[in-house]
Parts: structure tokens; C-alpha cells; sequence
């Protein structure tokens, strides 16, 4: 029997940990993740809970999986084992390059036995850190996704939040481009979320802003739209990949290289969303039979596809090791 490597992740970062880790579980894997103490409030018994269970975990633990840059001295000190990184964006596209965070960084890449990185707009700035650094994408939990199920009334959906690290003033003009073409005669519903410091702006334009909700209560929601218009990074976030995976037809401007398939999006230059959108919604069922979303997402994304990937890393800290 092959032997199956004891692993722990520590912290998580868009669901990325607790993904793998739930998928693992289905296959009988002994893996397990632990949350950082400012997911609990940040206070002194939060820390101290969160030191109890590295406790618990570390006779058990043969590797540690280190969610985000800046973070793996948890992984070393009192409780040191062999560990794995996985760089998030903001750790490797700006805190690495910053005087402030550079040092702590580094040490955290440099001591890692295994680093991935998330998107493919990190590869140059991740492999100058990390000549060896690998692409590992974002998984998504299949089984999770709701059937695709189109409201009544043609509903257009942003899915990210309203912040510089979306797109800033490039997303905020998309949706009020957006709103000009195709919500101004009031036959369609434009919405999103309540969610990042712009929020407010998105709600002055008319989009229609849904309040903080569950996980599973969120993908429900985004079940029932027509099209989903993307963050305007070029960079797709798990909410633009959940939206995809339910079949959701998604409206994508200026992908960066490295996706291995943009004919599953309908790619635009940002200033043509608008009207890719009111195109996308003459016949969006026929659409997303064409983009084949869900596939795209199972093929590249899938959590279950992904694990194999995720297990040779863990195989590579531990034979670092010996």
C-alpha cells in the first residue's frame, strides 16, 4: 500500500486549503487543516487555540501546508516540520518587493521545501523568488456547485468585490458601462455584492448590491444569473471559476497568457464588456453549452484532478528531507 504522507494545512486563503483538504478526505487521505487566529477574532485565547491544535496536530503532521507568504514561521519555531508554500498574490506580487516584509518573506520561500504559486500572472515575480516555483491553480470543490437554474427575469451578475485588488476604477467603469447598455431599460437586473471599500460607488451606478451571505448561500445566488462579468485584473478569481463551473456563461476581459483555454470565457478588451454582455444574453443557454464552463473547470480546476499534484510536492518536501 502506498504510503499515505500525514499533512497539515495551516491557515487558508480563498478556500484554497480547506478545498484540498475536504477533497482529500474523501479519498481516505489523513489531511487536516488548521485556521490562523485572526479568522477568530484575533484576541490572546484565539492565539492560544490556534497554538493548542498546532499541538495536537504536530505528532501527527509529517508536512505542513503554509497558505500565504509571510506565515511559515509557524511552520518552524517550537512546532518545525518540512513544509510547502503556496504563494496567494499580494505575498509575491507586492509584500516580496517591499523592504518591510522582504525578509520574512523570503526566508519563508527560500526554507520551503515545495512552493506554488495561484494564478499565472505570478509566475515571472514568483520564479525571481523561486527559480523552481510551480503553477498550481485554484481548486474548486465540484460537488459543491449548485445546478445552473436562470432566474425568471435576465439577471447580470459581478461576483467579485469592489476593491483596487479587482480591477478598481477599470471594473467600476465596466459596470457602469454595463449599466448604460444594458440596464438602463430596467428589463434586466444588474447585480453583485456588498462587499470591498467600493462598494458604495458600484451601488451609486444602480447595480443592485446583495448583502454578505454564506458560502453556499452566495453560489445559490450565482446560480441563478444569466452572465457573469469578470474582475478586470485579466486574472480569474474563485468566483469567477464558480460561476463557470455552474455553467454561467462569464464575460472576461483581457485574460492573462497562461490560462490553457480562453475559448470557455468570452474574452473581450475591457472597453467591449458591455456589449459582449448584451450579446451573451440573446441566447445564454445556447451559450454555455458552447463555452462548456463546468468541463473547463472540472478539467483544469478540479480539486480531485488537481490532489495528484499537490501529493509529488508533499513527496518532493519529504524527500528533501532525508
Amino acid at each position: 500500500m502506498t504510503h499515505q504522507i500525514r499533512v497539515t494545512q495551516l491557515f487558508d486563503c480563498a478556500d484554497v486549503g480547506q478545498t484540498f483538504v475536504d477533497e482529500a478526505r474523501r479519498q481516505n487521505k489523513p489531511w487536516r487543516i488548521i485556521q490562523g487566529p485572526w479568522t477568530r477574532g484575533g484576541t490572546k485565547l484565539a492565539y492560544y487555540r490556534f497554538r493548542m491544535e498546532q499541538a495536537a496536530a504536530f505528532p501527527r503532521t509529517e508536512v505542513w501546508h503554509v497558505n500565504m507568504g509571510g506565515r511559515a514561521k509557524w511552520a518552524r519555531g517550537t512546532f518545525s516540520r518540512p513544509y510547502a508554500l503556496t504563494l496567494h498574490g499580494t505575498d509575491i506580487r507586492e509584500n516580496y518587493w517591499q523592504d518591510q516584509h522582504h525578509a520574512v518573506i523570503k526566508e519563508d520561500i527560500d526554507r520551503a521545501g515545495q512552493v506554488w504559486y495561484t494564478t499565472p500572472d505570478l509566475r515571472e515575480k514568483a520564479e525571481q523568488a523561486r527559480p523552481d516555483a510551480e503553477y498550481l491553480p485554484v481548486p474548486l470543490d465540484m460537488a459543491e456547485l449548485p445546478a445552473w437554474d436562470p432566474a425568471a427575469k435576465p439577471k447580470v451578475f459581478f461576483p467579485s468585490r469592489w476593491d483596487a485588488s479587482k480591477g478598481g476604477d477599470a471594473l467600476l467603469q465596466t459596470a457602469a458601462d454595463v449599466m448604460s447598455v444594458v440596464g438602463a431599460s430596467g428589463d434586466v437586473d444588474i447585480v453583485g455584492l456588498d462587499w470591498g471599500d467600493r462598494a458604495p460607488e458600484a451601488a451609486a451606478l444602480g447595480i443592485s448590491l446583495l448583502p454578505r451571505m454564506t458560502k453556499l448561500r452566495f453560489l445559490q445566488e450565482l446560480a441563478t444569473a444569466h452572465v457573469a462579468v469578470g474582475q478586470t485584473t485579466g486574472v480569474l478569481g474563485v468566483s469567477e471559476l464558480q460561476a463557470m463551473g455552474i455553467g454561467v456563461p462569464l464575460v472576461f476581459a483581457d485574460p492573462v497568457a497562461g490560462y490553457p483555454d480562453e475559448r470557455s470565457m468570452v474574452t473581450v478588451a475591457r472597453p467591449e464588456i458591455a456589449q459582449a454582455v448584451r450579446d451573451s444574453l440573446d441566447d445564454p443557454e445556447a451559450l454555455s453549452r458552447k463555452l462548456g464552463g463546468p468541463s473547463y473547470v472540472s478539467q483544469f480546476h478540479g480539486a480531485a484532478t488537481l490532489l495528484p499534484r499537490l501529493e509529488a510536492g508533499y513527496a518532493k518536501v519529504l524527500g528533501a528531507t532525508e
